[in-house]
C-alpha cells in the first residue's frame, strides 16, 4: 500500500520529513549497492525489453492488505448475562457476558477499602484462573523495565512505593483492600500462579510504574460529521500474552460514586482500578496513550496518572477542565504521554511532557556532539486548530488523531526514525478524507480496515496488538467497543453496544 505525501512533508525542512528523506536515502543506497554488485548472467534487463515480451503481465492479485466488509448497515450486539456473582455485601456484582464482563462498583458510601476487597472476592468467585492471567502480564513487563533483575525485584519495590505514597487517600485505600483480600496474606514477588499483595499492587500501576501501551485515537465533529455532532474513537494496543491470555479478562467496570462525585464507566482488564479509558457521567471522555519520555526514569516525588485522570474524571465536567488539570500536572508525572479528551463540545490531546525542555541528551541512531541538546518537549492542550510541528499536515478540518507522538508546532520530534508513527498518522489522515462526512459507521471502518497478519512488517491501525476499541456517538449517545478474543485480532471484529452509568 502507498500513503501519498503531500509537497509540503515531502519537500519541508520539519523533524518528519528529514525521516521521511532519510528514508529515501536509505533506499536509494540499497539499490544502488544491488545494481552494483550484482551478476547479469542470464538475467532479463531493460536491455531486453521489448513491448511484445511483456505484453501479457504473469503477475496476479493474492490478496489484500486492507478488509472490504463495512459496518454500514450492521449494528452492534447486546450481549445478556451469562452468570452473574456477586460480593457477600451486595458492594460489587460481576456479569459475565459472552465477550467480557460487566462490572458494577459500589462506592457511594466512601468506604473504597471495603470496595477494593468486595472486588477481589467477588472475582475469586468467578470460574477463572485470575492469577495465571494477570501474573504472566506482569512479569513481562517486569523484565521489559527491568532487564537485569536476576530475581532481586527490589527496584520495583522501591517504585511502588514511591509511588504509592502519592495516591489520593482513597485510591490507595481501594487498591490495599483489593490486595489484601485477592492475596489471601502471600507477600513478596515470585512466578507461581499466585497473587501476592505486591503484585496485585503492582497490577494497578503498570503505565506509571511499568509502561507498555501502544495506541491510537480520533475524533471527528461538526462539517466532518453526518450528524454534526462528536464522534470519538480510542484503540488500546496491549501486551496480549503469549497465548492471549489477558483477552479472558476483558472488562467493563461501572463506577458509582459517592454524592458529589462524578461516576464513570472504565474499559481496561478485569481487577484495575486505574484509568485507561473511561467516561463519566456528564460525557468526558478519555483514554492514555503511551510516547516516549527518554532514559531517564524519575519516581521520586511523582503521582500516578492514571489515577490523577480518574480524580479528574470524577471532580471536572467537560473536557477543558479534565485537560487543563491533567497539562497543570504533568511534570509531576513519571512517563509522558498523550491523553484524547473529549465531552460534546471539545476535542482536546493533553500532551503531557514530564521532562524539562532543555535536558541534554542524545537521539537515539544519531551521532551527536557533547553539547548537543534536545528539545524533550512541552506540555499542551491541543485541539483542532493548534499549529503541528513542521513537516506534519492534517488535511480534514473538525478532526484530529492522536497516535504515540506529541505533535504541537515545537515540541518534541517523535517521528523522526519511529516510522510507525509517521505512517499510522498517513493512514489516518488518508482515510478521514476519503468521505467529506463520516458516520459512527465509517469510523469503524477507518479503524479496524487493515486485514489481520500476524507476519506482516508493515505498520498498521488495526494491528496484531489491539485488545479494545472503544467508540463514542455524542449525539446518539450510543458507546460501541469491541474486546479481542483468545484466538487474537480478527478481521471485522464484533462491535458491542455498552450501557454507561
Amino acid at each position: 500500500m502507498f500513503i501519498n505525501v503531500d509537497r509540503k512533508t515531502k519537500e519541508g525542512n520539519g523533524p518528519a520529513a528529514m525521516g521521511l528523506r532519510r528514508t529515501a536515502a536509505l533506499v536509494l543506497t540499497g539499490a544502488m549497492m544491488f545494481s552494483m554488485t550484482g551478476c547479469k548472467g542470464d538475467m532479463i534487463t531493460y536491455d531486453d525489453y521489448t513491448p511484445e515480451a511483456y505484453a501479457e503481465s504473469s503477475l496476479t492479485q493474492v490478496g489484500s492488505t486492507l478488509s472490504t466488509e463495512s459496518y454500514v448497515g450492521e449494528e452492534a450486539v447486546v450481549e445478556e448475562a451469562l452468570e452473574v456473582y456477586k460480593s457477600e455485601d451486595g458492594r460489587c456484582i460481576i456479569e459475565k457476558k459472552p465477550s467480557y464482563y460487566e462490572i458494577y462498583l459500589d462506592n457511594t458510601d466512601g468506604d473504597y477499602y471495603a470496595s477494593g476487597s468486595a472486588y477481589a472476592e467477588t472475582i475469586k468467585k468467578i470460574d477463572l484462573e485470575y492469577a495465571e492471567l494477570l501474573e504472566p502480564y506482569l512479569y513481562e513487563n517486569i523484565k521489559m523495565a527491568f532487564p537485569n533483575l536476576n530475581g532481586d525485584y527490589s527496584p520495583v519495590s522501591e517504585r511502588i512505593d514511591k509511588l504509592l505514597i502519592n495516591v489520593p487517600e482513597e485510591y490507595r485505600d481501594e487498591m490495599e483492600g483489593f490486595a489484601t483480600t485477592m492475596s489471601d496474606g502471600k507477600k513478596g514477588f515470585k512466578e507461581d500462579g499466585i497473587l501476592s499483595y505486591e503484585e496485585a499492587i503492582l497490577m494497578q500501576m503498570v503505565p506509571d510504574c511499568l509502561r507498555g501501551t501502544n495506541c491510537n485515537a480520533l475524533s471527528v465533529w461538526g462539517d466532518k460529521t453526518v450528524s454534526g455532532d462528536r464522534i470519538v474513537s480510542r484503540t488500546l494496543e496491549w501486551t496480549l500474552g503469549s497465548e492471549n491470555q489477558m483477552c479472558l479478562g476483558q472488562a467493563v467496570c461501572h463506577f458509582k460514586m459517592p454524592e458529589g462525585k462524578n461516576s464513570y464507566t472504565t474499559f481496561a482488564v478485569m481487577g484495575m482500578l486505574d484509568v485507561i479509558t473511561g467516561v463519566n457521567e456528564t460525557g468526558v471522555f478519555a483514554g492514555i496513550l503511551d510516547v516516549g519520555s527518554g532514559d531517564d526514569y524519575v519516581c521520586d516525588g511523582k503521582k500516578c496518572y492514571t489515577y490523577e485522570l480518574r480524580y479528574a474524571l470524577e471532580n471536572m465536567d467537560d473536557a477543558r477542565s479534565v485537560g487543563e488539570y491533567m497539562v497543570s500536572e504533568s511534570k509531576n508525572f513519571t512517563f509522558s504521554h498523550n491523553i484524547i479528551i473529549t465531552d460534546k463540545d471539545n476535542s482536546f490531546v493533553a500532551e503531557d511532557c514530564v521532562q524539562d525542555e532543555t535536558v541534554a541528551s542524545l537521539k537515539v541512531g544519531q551521532e551527536n556532539s557533547p553539547e548537543d541538546k534536545i528539545i524533550y518537549g512541552h506540555s499542551v492542550l491541543r485541539d483542532g486548530n493548534t499549529p503541528l510541528m513542521d513537516g506534519l499536515t492534517w488535511d480534514n478540518p473538525d478532526s484530529l488523531c492522536v497516535i504515540n507522538s506529541f505533535m504541537t508546532e515545537g515540541n518534541a520530534d517523535i517521528f523522526t526514525g519511529e516510522g510507525h508513527n509517521y505512517v499510522r498518522f498517513a493512514k489516518f489522515n488518508a482515510w478521514v478524507g476519503e468521505k467529506d462526512k463520516l458516520t459512527m459507521a465509517d469510523v469503524k471502518d477507518i479503524v479496524t480496515r487493515e486485514t489481520e497478519d500476524k507476519e506482516s512488517r508493515y505498520q498498521k491501525i488495526h494491528s496484531e496488538n489491539v485488545y479494545q476499541t472503544i467508540i463514542y456517538d455524542y449525539g446518539t449517545g450510543e458507546l460501541d467497543a469491541c474486546f479481542t478474543q483468545t484466538e487474537g485480532v480478527v478481521n471485522h471484529p464484533q462491535y458491542v453496544r455498552i450501557e454507561l452509568n
